[in-house]
């Protein structure tokens, strides 16, 4: 979800929280977007070092009743690409720092929080 995990879905979580509205306290809760709700969502050439493509994410964001959005996303590294070791480190997630992890196995995760606006 840096600059690169974020391209196309930093497009629509800036959308979706331009038109999230602050529920009251007596109506508090959480909306929850699943992976079939945010299609396009993808991570990109640079997100994991050494992987330098396009790669499908399955994405789920959630905005509390403050406006404030996690947005979490899970990935599989394509075909042909490894890592020696686990990766942990920083991801820019438009304008905000995330933190992404790349498993030996293959597994990616990213995740990046969004101050409520």
């Amino acid at each position: 979800m840096s600059t690169h995990l974020a391209g196309r879905v930093a497009a629509s979580v800036s959308l979706m929280c331009a038109v999230v509205v602050s529920a009251s306290p007596a109506s508090a809760m959480a909306t929850v977007e699943h992976p079939s709700d945010l299609p396009g969502c993808t991570f990109e050439p640079g997100d994991v070092p050494g992987v330098d493509v396009f790669f499908p994410a399955r994405c789920t964001q959630i905005t509390t009743d403050t406006g404030a959005v996690t947005l979490i996303g899970h990935g599989t590294l394509p075909a042909g690409f490894r890592l020696p070791a686990t990766f942990v480190g920083p991801v820019q997630c438009n304008g905000q720092a995330g933190r992404i992890v790349a498993t030996v196995s293959g597994q990616v995760t990213a995740v990046c929080h969004f101050p409520a606006p």
